[in-house]
């Protein structure tokens, strides 16, 4: 698979090098998905005050949040009843405890048993699959296996073939500005994209998958990263990366196995990646995944920027599929940070700014 990225990415660099040379090297289409939203979504509040919940994700029937609470930083919901039905990962040392439990792309898949697993860091050290089925059953934490972490710097990590030691790797910021008015100096190279993007196998070296020619010029110098600040995300069964850019008009489809698959879309009329990058907010923030859909918020359409004059973040929610095509836009009824799709039931979660769990029923919805 490393080899066939490897010669697509030449491939793309050859055609696209024959024609117009955009900065972003994966084909892109312009379309149009803003305002686009014809109702608002309604929420109903699930569970208040989630303490230090920070991300969601959901398999089969449970909804598993990971929070900063010592004493059990993975809540367990099931999407049947919506009641809490466990509590594991306490804050401690021992091998079944962690440090500070984090979650960056809400990865979760199954085992040989069908058991759900979920790949946690702890303190930024070592990688511990929890099996959650597992968990319910005995009543405590079950650890399936651990790995150490490949070093890296503000990076997000995904794992290819759901293999710990075979990693697909974001990191955002691997050139800074200089910065003496905020205490602190980096160097930078002007000559490098900020923004590295590779696979990695333990025992192996890197494997840089370069997605942009040069870098993007900005009016202020010190957001020479912010063009390129992105959620990543994972299809839940296949090795399709989702790219979500926070603050351009873009999502990037990254695939894996075949990366001549690969495209971006982007929104017809908005700033590219070739123009001068100037900081008017976030355009998406926050994404859910599911085997068809992906759900995603966003902040530039004209329902957004009219709420945030009264001070409110009112995002418009969006689902695409995963070929890129809008299938549905609703507004939203309240600002939320955190999402999950429940595709058995066909309903989504959102976590809002006071950590509260809301549901959203979208039967019917996405036809």
């Amino acid at each position: 698979m490393r080899n066939s990225i490897r010669f697509a990415i030449v491939t793309l660099i050859l055609v696209c090098g024959c024609t117009k040379k955009t900065n972003l090297i994966i084909p892109t289409r312009d379309v149009d998905y803003r305002n686009k939203s014809e109702m608002t979504l309604k929420g109903k509040l699930v569970c208040k005050d989630v303490l230090g919940a920070e991300r969601m994700m959901i398999s089969d029937t449970l909804l598993m949040i990971a929070c900063n609470n010592p004493e059990g930083q993975l809540q367990v919901y099931s999407t049947n009843s919506n009641r809490l039905i466990g509590s594991f990962c306490t804050r401690g040392r021992a091998g079944s405890e962690f440090l500070r439990l984090y979650s960056t792309t809400e990865q979760r898949y199954h085992d040989e048993n069908n058991h759900v697993i979920v790949p946690f860091v702890d303190y930024m050290t070592t990688i511990k699959e929890v099996d959650v089925t597992e968990s319910l059953n005995q009543g405590h934490a079950v650890i399936r296996n651990t790995a150490e972490i490949i070093p890296f710097v503000d990076a997000l990590t995904v794992f290819i073939d759901n293999d710990l030691d075979n990693r697909f790797l974001y990191e955002h910021a691997v050139t800074y500005e200089h910065q003496e008015d905020y205490g602190m100096v980096h160097d930078i190279d002007l000559t490098r994209v900020p923004t590295r993007i590779s696979t990695q196998k333990t025992g192996s070296e890197m494997e840089e998958i370069p997605l942009f020619r040069r870098q993007v010029d900005v009016d202020d110098e010190r957001e020479i990263v912010m063009p390129y600040a992105a959620t990543i995300k994972k299809h839940p069964q296949r090795n399709l990366i989702l790219y979500e850019c926070i603050n351009m008009d873009y999502l990037l489809f990254l695939d894996l196995d075949d990366f001549e698959n690969s495209f971006a879309i982007h929104q017809k009329g908005s700033k590219t990646f070739d123009d001068t990058f100037h900081d008017y907010g976030p355009v998406f923030l926050g994404c859910a995944t599911s085997s068809d859909y992906l759900f995603v918020l966003y902040y530039q359409g004209d329902y957004t920027l009219k709420n945030m004059e009264s001070d409110l973040m009112l995002p418009e929610l969006m689902v695409f599929d995963w070929s890129g095509n809008l299938v549905k836009s609703f507004r939203m009824d309240m600002e939320s940070f955190g999402l999950a799709y429940d595709e058995i039931h066909h309903k989504l979660y959102c976590l809002n700014d006071k950590e509260d769990l809301y549901v959203y029923d979208l039967n019917g919805l996405l036809q």
